[in-house]
């Protein structure tokens, strides 16, 4: 079964997870980053020889038969990041303690499953006396519970991107926890960088894995094996059952490996590869191992998950005492100081957070409702999400004149708001006898006017901070990717929107985070459309100018426009913007700005019936991509024109031409008067006449008509009028 990530903007973004059988992604990502950095293999070559080197000193013969001889117990420091939507995927800290202690029961050979071991590799059951330990001192020196949370919509596009907050894996094992692995990696269940790999780029370094495998059979101690060096017993591909491989680990017998089908008699005492299995050892003794594949391997795909063998734990324990990737420096004395791996947990005081839930029957996150009780408006619903200790009270405090303006409960709160605009919203929460913290957010959600306006003669054009009062922005997760409002570009005038999909970071900054996945929003206010009902054209009309820094021919950014006719409980998509549909100018590297109104780009888009009504909002929700520059929006209003001609039709006086600047025909636009004679004469720089018409056409009527590209001898300046009833209007033409 594969997890098919909505990669784009067109599509829904919501979903739902269910739990399966996945696989490992190691060798995957193994095999893309040795194929683009050649020092993988130098550093995995003198890995393999060190270990080699320590491994030659032990008495196999007597390890196929008692336990080591090395009894050292190593104690490694981890740290558990939940990068999270407030979803499902929002792990207990109770759930990752006892995660944490069942990881440690298996590298203590001490889980309690190996009693269920076949009787052939009872005797090759592995102790690598290894113990995980959640900090207690993060990178500064800070108290912790070993744990982090981090709301991110990389959740559900998640890879190497998603590894935020990353601590120092030299220090501590970092394993991350998502919700959805990105098409990337369809099909992982998790999947982790060996030593090699994690040298090469120790900001990725750790193990990434889907929430629902946290505790999930023997996942991660699987991909904690990746992170000290052991391959899947078949070798180091990704493709079980296919051929007899060997994984450099004498006492697991060569095997296709398993795809997962459980503890069947067939797997168990499989003989494919291991029939007459034995080796033969440096000093020329003969080690006779099982003739059957170790299928309750750990490192197996068998979902029958047991027990390491005694190789594979001196393997690991080589591995960890090896300096690649900072491996060695893990189980000093010194640095289990530093993290204080070896403290007893802390009490700390929880971290008060909360979370801006759907309201009832609604299809999106409620940050934006209407204010008042009336007309069934939907309740804003705030959901307690305090962690780092049990929350024993909570006091909420929320403004704008709230119906529920303070609550004392634990879960959530429900209540009408009654006063317009950014409503602030503070939560307490004070733990079983270690203190309390406070979360404020000034801008949690937004109450909406519910007085609608008549589209008739509403026209905005963002030329000043003040317009923006009535048209919310939502930064959702608190990103340099955002809508904003600028005061250095506009169609017309200085002022306008934009949404900034141009990642100025420098490259270490762009190892996570990346925007694909991130969505925006910006919101209209309400407007009246009921006079419109029953048929008739009605439209959306704004200008945009936009570019993109691809490496693709055509831009991957896109905007979906949505309606609300229910106060914001609910969301229907009107239409999605994409490619040059929705980005008019080529590819520019660095940030882009519009200079003349021959950069934009007219956009109409029709409201169908259903959604007018007395009280409609509109959405402009962005999806920005790697890809992306700036996109520019200005010149709002609702007509029943499109927005080429809206100018022309609301003032006889005007004319229009588009597109302008141009290398291709020009559209004339005019109001034909009211006796529908026209005169239109085209001239260049120098005054000479390139074309005159005289004209007739329907009295009272917006005309659009054609100016073709080779009536104009060169490119440069030309000079387009319209005279009517003696009135004559000029407009400048520059044709490329």
């Amino acid at each position: 079964m594969t997890f098919k990530i909505l990669a784009a903007s067109c599509l829904s973004i919501l979903s739902t997870t269910v739990q399966a059988q996945y696989f490992c992604g190691t060798d995957d990502v193994y095999n893309h980053l040795k194929s683009t950095n050649p020092e993988i293999a130098k550093t995995e070559a003198l890995l393999e020889q060190e270990i080699q080197n320590k491994l030659q000193y032990l008495d196999w013969s007597k390890l196929a038969k008692t336990t080591a001889g090395d009894t050292v117990q190593y104690d490694v420091p981890i740290v558990v990041h939940i990068i999270h939507d407030y979803g499902v995927e929002y792990v207990p800290d109770n759930t990752i303690f006892e995660a944490v202690k069942n990881w440690t029961e298996v590298f203590q050979a001490s889980n309690a499953d190996t009693a269920s071991v076949i009787p052939t590799f009872k005797p090759y059951i592995g102790n690598a006396r290894i113990r995980f330990r959640l900090a207690t001192k993060d990178p500064q020196g800070n108290p912790t519970k070993g744990i982090t949370r981090r709301q991110s919509y990389l959740t559900h596009n998640a890879g190497d991107q998603a590894k935020l907050d990353g601590w120092p894996n030299n220090s501590y094992i970092n394993l991350w926890f998502i919700n959805k692995f990105s098409d990337n990696h369809s099909g992982a269940a998790a999947y982790a960088y060996y030593p090699s790999s994690g040298h090469a780029v120790p900001y990725y370094d750790g193990i990434i894995g889907l929430y629902n495998y946290i505790n999930y059979d023997k996942t991660i101690p699987h991909e904690l094996g990746h992170v000290l060096n052991l391959q899947h017993v078949w070798g180091n591909t990704n493709q079980p059952e296919v051929a007899c491989g060997d994984d450099q680990v004498a006492d697991t017998p060569p095997t296709k490996g398993h795809a997962p089908i459980g503890c069947t008699p067939s797997i168990l005492y499989d003989q494919t590869c291991a029939e007459n299995y034995f080796v033969v050892m440096p000093d020329g003794t003969i080690i006779d191992y099982p003739d059957t594949t170790n299928s309750q391997n750990i490192m197996d795909y068998s979902y029958c998950y047991r027990m390491f063998t005694k190789g594979q734990a001196e393997r690991m324990r080589a591995a960890l005492t090896s300096s690649v990737a900072g491996r060695n420096n893990l189980y000093k004395p010194a640095n289990l100081a530093a993290t204080g791996a070896l403290d007893p947990r802390p009490d700390l005081p929880p971290i008060a957070d909360f979370s801006v839930e759907r309201p009832l029957g609604g299809s999106d996150r409620g940050y934006f409702l209407c204010a008042g009780s009336s007309n069934n408006n939907p309740k804003f619903v705030f959901r307690n999400r305090s962690w780092n200790d049990t929350v024993t009270s909570v006091s909420w405090t929320i403004s704008n004149d709230a119906e529920t303006p303070t609550s004392n409960s634990l879960t959530s709160v429900s209540t009408h708001i009654h006063t317009p605009g950014w409503v602030t919203i503070s939560l307490t929460a004070t733990g079983n006898n270690s203190g309390s913290t406070t979360h404020t957010d000034t801008r949690a959600v937004y109450a909406a006017d519910p007085n609608a306006k008549l589209p008739a003669g509403y026209h905005q054009s963002f030329k000043n901070l003040s317009e923006m009062a009535e048209w919310p922005i939502f930064n959702l997760y608190k990103n340099n990717f955002q809508w904003e409002w600028v005061s250095n570009a506009g169609y017309q005038s200085h002022g306008c929107i934009r949404y900034r999909s141009f990642d100025a970071r420098s490259t270490a900054e762009q190892r996570t985070g990346t925007p694909n996945g991130d969505y925006d929003d910006i919101i209209s206010p309400a407007f009246d459309l009921s006079g419109y009902a029953g048929g008739g054209p009605l439209n959306l009309n704004f200008m945009t100018s936009g570019s993109f820094t691809g490496n693709g021919s055509t831009p991957n950014d896109s905007m979906q426009i949505l309606v609300s006719v229910d106060c914001g409980k609910t969301w229907k998509r009107i239409t999605c913007l994409t490619g040059n549909n929705l980005i008019n100018k080529a590819k520019q590297a660095s940030e882009y700005k519009p200079i003349s109104s021959g950069d934009w780009k007219a956009q109409t888009i029709t409201i169908p019936e259903a959604y007018r009504t007395s009280r409609a909002f509109f959405k402009f929700r962005y999806f920005p991509t790697r890809s992306g520059n700036n996109l520019y929006m200005d010149e709002f209003s609702i007509t029943p024109y499109t927005t080429e001609v809206k100018d022309v039709a609301q003032n006889h006086n005007q004319i229009t031409l588009y597109p302008n600047p141009s290398s291709q025909d020009v559209t004339l636009v005019f109001h034909s008067g009211t006796d529908g004679k026209a005169s239109i004469g085209v001239k260049d720089i120098q005054g000479k006449t390139i074309i005159h018409l005289e004209k007739q056409y329907t009295a009272g009527t917006v005309i659009k008509e054609q100016l073709f590209r080779n009536i104009f001898p060169a490119p440069g300046i030309y000079f387009v009028s319209v005279t009517i009833a003696h009135n004559t209007v000029t407009r400048k033409l520059i044709i490329e």
